[in-house]
């Protein structure tokens, strides 16, 4: 009966100790991580008993043993927030904190787990060994030069920014790499460039490159380039003037450079173009030693631009006078209305027996006569069938009377324009 009850005790003691060696996850595993954030290599050890784990980083330098840092980071320690949870926790993480670490258990053999941390780091830009601003000649090559770093290694892309449009749209050139090659540029290479660097891990960075071009002044004009004016008047000339950089602008007559007072208006005004100025010049109350050849002239250390101009007078058109004409010419009278007068202009009264006195319908037959005629009806008759030979005036006798009537008769006078007629007061 004793020796059954012995056995019964003997079996737990067995499993118990079987159970105490320590279960271990020796599986090597990779952890990425960005520089700057945080980190936790794991390591779990179910029933590590009287067992040690520590932790070596990639140096083979003890970092910790067990829960102990043994190194003077304050960055590093170990988390345990299970029994069984073993994990190195690294914080603002560094590039040069990359490698292999390794968990371990003090058995025989000795137990090993291997954590391999790749930090990765976002791209940057060497100003200090990048170009910042690049200024050449036309026809020369313009070398830019981008130095960046970063884990992986970054692209970089260049562009042309086109900051002159309007509507400005970056455009892709070259190649990628950190080196971009402009050969034999023109004016038209003065621009802003860009490269951009990006490997993956944000943010991604760029950077500007001024490139300047200079080059020799452009003389344009507009057309005509003769310009004519009339004396006493005031004209005015322009011309624009494209260089990099703008030196000397003066406007010349005749060689001598004009200089501007009261009688020349010199003025400069920059354009939207860029590297692109208008220069005006006032030429008040011509003369005649006004007129000529003028000169738009601009100058820098590269070269010199010349643009003329012809000033001519201008003759005013010659003026004409057109006068009024009439037409005089006598009228033979119909009958008219009693009371109506016409004749001489001179006063009468109605003592006067040879002033006329009226002409009215009075007649036999219908046809018109004048009265007054002191009874002379031939001389009545007469005029009543030819008015024409006898005109409407004071009626007279003899060769005074002809005269008279010659020099006094009333005219009706008629304007070249047909239908209008008027009578002389």
């Amino acid at each position: 009966m004793r020796a059954v009850l012995f056995l019964v005790v003997l079996v737990p003691c067995f499993a118990i100790a079987v159970n105490m060696t320590p279960r271990f996850n020796n599986s090597h595993e990779h952890v990425t991580v960005t520089e700057g954030e945080r980190v936790i290599l794991p390591c779990s050890v179910d029933v590590a008993g009287k067992e040690t784990v520590i932790w070596v980083n990639p140096r083979k330098t003890l970092i910790s043993l067990e829960d102990r840092r043994l190194i003077d980071d304050h960055r590093i320690s170990v988390e345990r927030p299970y029994i069984k949870i073993w994990n190195l926790l690294i914080r603002d993480v560094r590039y040069n904190d990359s490698g292999t670490y390794e968990c371990k258990v003090n058995t025989t053999p000795r137990m090993v787990k291997k954590v391999t941390l790749e930090v990765q780091v976002p791209p940057a830009i060497l100003s200090q060994l990048s170009s910042d601003r690049v200024t050449l000649e036309e026809g020369e090559s313009a070398t830019l030069v981008c130095n960046v770093t970063g884990i992986p290694q970054p692209n970089v892309t260049w562009y042309k920014r086109n900051h002159r449009e309007i509507v400005p749209v970056k455009e892709r050139i070259g190649l990628e790499g950190e080196v971009l090659i402009i050969h034999n540029v023109t004016r038209h290479c003065d621009d802003i460039y860009e490269c951009f660097v990006d490997n993956g891990v944000p943010p991604s960075v760029s950077k500007a490159i001024r490139v300047v071009v200079n080059y020799p002044p452009e003389v344009v004009l507009p057309n005509p380039k003769r310009i004519g004016q009339r004396l006493g008047k005031e004209t005015i000339l322009e011309c624009q003037i494209y260089a990099h950089p703008h030196g000397i602008t003066a406007w010349k007559k005749d060689g001598q450079t004009l200089e501007r007072g009261q009688k020349y208006d010199i003025e400069v005004f920059k354009n939207d173009v860029e590297n692109s100025i208008t220069l005006t010049l006032r030429i008040s109350n011509l003369r005649k030693g006004d007129y000529g050849n003028y000169e738009c002239f601009g100058s820098n250390f590269l070269g010199e631009a010349h643009g003329f101009f012809m000033l001519y007078e201008v003759k005013p058109p010659p003026t004409t006078t057109t006068r009024a004409t009439t037409t005089v010419r006598r009228v033979s009278m119909g009958p008219m209305e009693p009371g109506l007068v016409i004749g001489d202009r001179r006063p009468s009264t109605t003592n006067d027996k040879n002033s006329l006195q009226g002409y009215s319908n009075k007649g036999n037959g219908g046809n018109g006569g004048y009265e007054g005629c002191n009874g002379d009806s031939q001389k009545c008759d007469n005029r009543q069938a030819d008015p024409a030979t006898y005109p409407l005036n004071s009626p007279r006798s003899g060769q005074q009377a002809s005269e008279d009537d010659e020099e006094n008769k009333t005219w009706m006078v008629f304007n070249d324009d047909e239908n209008s007629a008027g009578i002389p007061v």
